[in-house]
């Protein structure tokens, strides 16, 4: 999908929504989210202002195509009108019939017809399922695993960033996953001497929970380039995190030697 068809599919699911729910649930079915969940509110936030990040982002890629700002109207105003947190307790029929005209959906047609070169490739759904489970799986091991508060808190940042990047792909496609590619490689660069400390003198299995971590960034990172097949905004994901200061390649590689040892 391309920016603005990312649009065009949640506007056709947000349509097709019964009339009779607050927000909070409707965005939860538009964003195929756990109606149920305990942290629903802070999830459907989140996708809620990823899309009006969204709808931002496809207007400025219209514009770089020299598209007049007319030609967005009505549809991506009303739906960033629709997409806000401070509407989620709000009935989506009280807003439905301005969000719902003809007009509005050829706003989305029109643009993602003007940027059909810039799809990206689509992430399989078995591949989010096992990047979800290796995120889960690694997360257990660590409430599960004696180590450093260091160690752990590095680990789980990692964890809920690639974890928040990848709840709102359907919404942003791959450029959530490249930004979060760049903290955890800034993190990286910036806590190299202390993290190695920590990790040197770690037990044989905080050291494989460490290896874990750094194949489920890595995994990530490869994904991110599968997905950008056009790499039209910068280097791809995997070189980004290769390059960045003290690269991330090299921690790879010295995890699994230190894992060894």
């Amino acid at each position: 999908m391309n920016p603005a068809e990312r649009l065009l599919s949640i506007y056709d699911k947000l349509v097709a929504m019964q009339p009779d729910r607050a927000m909070l649930q409707t965005w939860a079915n538009v964003f195929g989210l756990d109606a149920s969940g305990e942290h629903l509110e802070d999830e459907v936030t989140a996708c809620v202002v990823a899309l009006r990040g969204q709808i931002d982002f496809a207007k400025a890629r219209l514009s770089a195509n020299e598209v007049p700002t007319h030609l967005t109207s009505p549809g991506f105003e009303r739906l960033k009108h629709v997409a806000s947190p401070a509407q989620l307790n709000i009935s989506w029929h009280q807003l439905r019939g301005n969000i719902q005209p003809p007009e509005c959906r050829q706003s989305f047609a029109w643009g993602s017809w003007v940027l059909r070169s810039e799809d990206e490739n689509e992430m399989p759904a078995e591949e989010m399922t096992d990047l979800l489970s290796k995120l889960k799986e690694l997360e257990e091991s660590l409430g599960d695993t004696e180590m450093s508060p260091y160690l752990r808190d590095f680990i789980q940042r990692q964890v809920d960033t690639i974890r928040s990047a990848l709840r709102v792909y359907d919404v942003q496609g791959v450029r959530p996953l490249q930004e979060a590619m760049r903290k955890v490689a800034g993190d990286f660069r910036i806590e190299e001497a202390h993290f190695f400390q920590e990790l040197e003198k770690s037990p044989k299995k905080v050291k494989g929970i460490l290896a874990k971590a750094i194949e489920v960034i890595d995994k990530t990172a490869k994904t991110c380039d599968s997905l950008d097949k056009i790499k039209k905004f910068g280097e791809g994901a995997y070189e980004l995190s290769c390059k960045l200061g003290p690269k991330l390649l090299p921690y790879i590689n010295k995890a699994i030697e230190t894992l060894g040892s």
